[in-house]
Order: structure tokens, then C-alpha cells, then sequence
């Protein structure tokens, strides 16, 4: 995240990244162990919170989105842009206008399938990545990680 600057995919300055999607683009290294863990414990802890307090209570589907993203990655799975209102718990509208939002910002990468041009899967950016997995780190070295992320297994 340490020498973004004007320019730079997700800077906010108005005028959007531009993205080039190559085929011979390298994957995604998968997250480290306590990063997915923190993200799939944050997925389960918002969906209790849904059961227990009225549905749609909270909304927070930008954050719901980048950690479905994140965890959907760490697990090699593809993720299609219809799916995104199923993983933020939104409306399909609302998801669409967030995945724009996010687009714009730089957070999130559109590409068509090569196989199936109806469909349409998102990812995340590498900027996306490497904040998530700054924000994840810090929640680790502050001792902010979730008691059942450290717990070993007997």
C-alpha cells in the first residue's frame, strides 16, 4: 500500500484506473492461513448477526463483497458478478451499483468468461489484495485477531 500515489490503480482522484485484463496474467498467490481464517470468521460472525437482529438491520455490502472475494479466491474459486448480492445479502441492484463502485475505486476487476459471454466474474484488484492484507496483518500484530482464529486444533 506504501507508495501509492496519483495515477496509481485507486487513487482517488476522479478519473477512474484503467484496467487490461492479459491472459497470461500471473493468479493471485493464496492469502496466508490467518488472513483467510480472519475473513471467513468476519463472514460467519456478520451472517449471526443477521439471524439474530432483524434482516437488514446492518448493511455494509462493500466490505461483504471484498471478504467473500478474498476468501472465494484463497479457495480458487471463481466468482460470477450475479453472485455478488447472494455474499453482501443485497438486492441484485445494490450489488451491481456497489460492484461499479468498487470497479471505479480500483478494489475490484471485471472480465467477461471466455467461454460463456453472458457471464461476467469479478475479482479482486491487487491493490484489494494488498490492503486487505495489510488490514489483516495489523489485526494480527495488534493481537486483534478473533479467539477462534488462534485456537489449534487438539
Amino acid at each position: 500500500m506504501a507508495g501509492r500515489k496519483p495515477g496509481d490503480p485507486g487513487w482517488d482522484d476522479g478519473s477512474g484506473p484503467v484496467f487490461r485484463f492479459d491472459d497470461d496474467e500471473a493468479k493471485p498467490d493464496i492469502p496466508p492461513l490467518p488472513s483467510l481464517e480472519i475473513a471467513n470468521w468476519w463472514l460467519r460472525a456478520r451472517r449471526l448477526r443477521d439471524t439474530l437482529f432483524a434482516p437488514g438491520l446492518f448493511a455494509d455490502p462493500a466490505w461483504d463483497i471484498l471478504l467473500d472475494l478474498y476468501a472465494s479466491e484463497a479457495r480458487g474459486e471463481s466468482v460470477q458478478i450475479s453472485s455478488l448480492a447472494f455474499a453482501a445479502r443485497v438486492p441484485h441492484s445494490t450489488a451491481i451499483r456497489w460492484a461499479r463502485i468498487m470497479t471505479s475505486k480500483g478494489l475490484i476487476l471485471r472480465e467477461k468468461d471466455p467461454h460463456d459471454a453472458r457471464r461476467v466474474h469479478v475479482r479482486l484488484s491487487p491493490l484489494a489484495r494488498e490492503v486487505l492484507a495489510e488490514f489483516f496483518g495489523k489485526l494480527c500484530a495488534q493481537g486483534q485477531v478473533p479467539a477462534p482464529v488462534l485456537a489449534k486444533p487438539p
